[in-house]
């Protein structure tokens, strides 16, 4: 009965692992496409550097959009710890 619970548990934190590999992925291809994530925890909208800011939080990474003044927009995903590249490019300024 032991030998069961322990191969249980392995394969419940293999699904789990390789559901969120695949959350991760659908939602790179969706912010490829400047989707948004199918999960998002935390939203962030707000104005700064003369453009809109929008920023979602999900399980481990991060999609953000920032439409400028001549209604351009930039986008991206990124892990959750990783430098703004909007922050980096505008916070010199």
């Amino acid at each position: 009965m032991e030998f069961i619970k322990k191969y249980l548990v392995k394969i419940i934190i293999f699904v789990l692992f390789v559901s969120w590999v695949s959350l991760i992925l659908i939602d790179y291809f969706r912010a490829k496409d400047m989707k948004k994530p199918l999960i998002c925890l935390s939203e962030k909208n707000e104005e700064k550097y003369n453009g809109e800011y929008y920023e979602c939080t999900s399980l481990g990474y991060k999609y953000f959009e920032f439409k400028k003044e001549d209604d351009t927009t930039d986008y991206g995903f990124r892990a959750i710890f990783s430098v703004d590249p909007i922050e980096k490019e505008y916070g010199n300024e």
